[in-house]
């Protein structure tokens, strides 16, 4: 029998990569489609049910909390598990939750306690899910790998943009209408994810306890100078776009702006990052990754300083949109640096580690904004978020000397005892050859979330 030469194998690898990646991208797609369907009606059935705008803020809140609370044990899980079976595991659990609900809301007996229990679930169910599918991301991403993440990107923003509409569609159908589509999602979700061949289980050499897993993650990001600088990036990043929006929000209510008009200034910025992510592989062919981060994080800053002059709705729409359009070209990048420079056997926790850490700092996100509208002129309002923003890219700016570093993937460290060893060379030898970039920067830089995928 001739053996197959090492361009034939290679060639049928690399086949095999696309054809996984594409399972693992449309799963994705069909679960965030169905969770951001039923996401939308679900405040509106929990006030029909209590009359209480306070309870279906309880549900949402427990909905977060589930993945919040989840997320630390998630991601340790994620790199001791089968990753397949835990990504499909918690998709079926998801399901199971939005199967109760459906069920109940058809039946017209709903309760607050079913509810509330049900999204706590689900939350607990899609932390399980996104863990696992960061961790292994790195296993099915093809050669490309910029090319296939702006695709995730793309993906999640036509969901934020499709989702809800759809969840509004079927809302007019029936109350119980999104929730069904929702449990569809989840199992045609799973059976996509069944299908991946590519073998998803954690590269790890030795078992060691739970929490020293855990406390080896939050090392490695802490001691590796890209990974602490995404990681404080996406965290200022989500913190002030969140504060942002809901600075929008406010600003044009209180003039009285129809709240039509403000759904499509939400809908235009999502609309923006979707067209940023889709025309991210043209703009890296053509442009410097290190030239693009410099434009892309000082072009935002610029954007705000604008938006403190907007009066009408489509200003700040036109705005946002262009805000959006720029963030999907720094988030693929970090998200490259991120996955290419952890471990295998690490990817679930440090993916964890990073979207946890933006997570919790853009829930006071709404409540900065929200004090500040109400003392503060529209104007002060996106000057503040303006230098928020400023001081980010000044950040990113004195770290690109690190960022554009190569990266020697064949030594990274594959076990737990030394990625902490390993972090800690990497931060000093960085700080080394890093020169005046390094040391001006104080603490070395991290990377975002994936994701992000990320989330998401």
């Amino acid at each position: 029998m001739a053996a197959h030469s090492p361009s034939a194998v290679k060639t049928e690898e690399d086949a095999r990569r696309s054809r996984d990646f594409r399972l693992y991208w449309m799963a994705g797609a069909i679960d965030q489609i169905g969770s951001q369907a039923s996401g939308i009606v679900f405040p509106l059935v929990t006030l029909a049910v209590t009359g209480s705008p306070a309870a279906a803020g309880l549900v949402g809140a427990l909905a977060l909390a589930g993945r919040l609370v989840t997320a630390p044990v998630a991601g340790v899980l994620a790199d001791r598990l089968p990753r397949k079976r835990m990504m499909i595991g918690a998709l079926l659990l998801a399901a199971a939750a939005m199967a109760v609900v459906f069920v109940a809301v058809a039946a017209g007996v709903p309760t607050l306690t079913l509810l509330a229990g049900a999204a706590f679930v689900e939350g607990i169910a899609q932390s399980g899910y996104e863990s696992a599918g960061a961790g292994a991301i790195r296993r099915v991403l093809p050669a490309d790998d910029k090319k296939a993440l702006a695709r995730l990107e793309a993906r999640n923003h036509a969901a934020q943009i499709a989702g809800p509409v759809l969840g509004g569609a079927l809302y007019q159908l029936g109350r119980w209408v999104p929730f069904l589509v929702d449990v569809v999602s989840y199992v045609l979700a799973a059976g996509l994810v069944a299908a991946i061949r590519t073998d998803l289980t954690p590269d790890r050499q030795e078992r060691t306890s739970f929490l020293s897993d855990l406390r080896a993650g939050l090392r490695f990001v802490w001691h590796q100078p890209v990974l602490r600088f995404v990681t404080i990036w996406a965290a200022g990043i989500n913190f002030v776009f969140g504060a942002l929006i809901y600075y929008a929000i406010l600003t044009a209510g209180r003039q009285g702006t129809p709240a039509v008009s403000i759904g499509l200034l939400l809908t235009i910025a999502s609309v923006g990052g979707l067209v940023g992510a889709l025309g991210a592989p043209l703009v890296f062919s053509r442009v410097r990754p290190m030239t693009v981060v410099v434009f892309a994080s000082w072009a935002m800053v610029a954007l705000v300083v604008v938006m403190s002059q907007a009066r009408q709705t489509w200003n700040y729409g036109l705005l946002f949109g262009l805000v959006f359009l720029l963030s999907p070209l720094l988030g693929v990048i970090f998200q490259s640096r991120a996955i290419e420079l952890t471990p295998d056997g690490m990817q679930g926790r440090v993916a964890t580690v990073m979207g946890t850490v933006g997570e919790v700092l853009q829930t006071p996100a709404p409540l900065l904004a929200g004090v500040l509208v109400a003392w503060q002129s529209p104007t002060v309002v996106a000057l503040v978020f303006a230098a928020a923003l400023a001081v980010l890219a000044a950040y990113t700016t004195a770290n690109l000397r690190r960022l554009a570093a190569p990266v020697d993937t064949g030594t990274g460290p594959e076990t737990d005892q030394d990625a902490g060893a390993a972090g800690r060379g990497t931060d000093q030898d960085a700080s080394a050859a890093g020169g005046g970039a390094g040391q001006d920067a104080g603490p070395a830089g991290r990377e975002t979330q994936a994701t992000e995928e990320v989330r998401g």
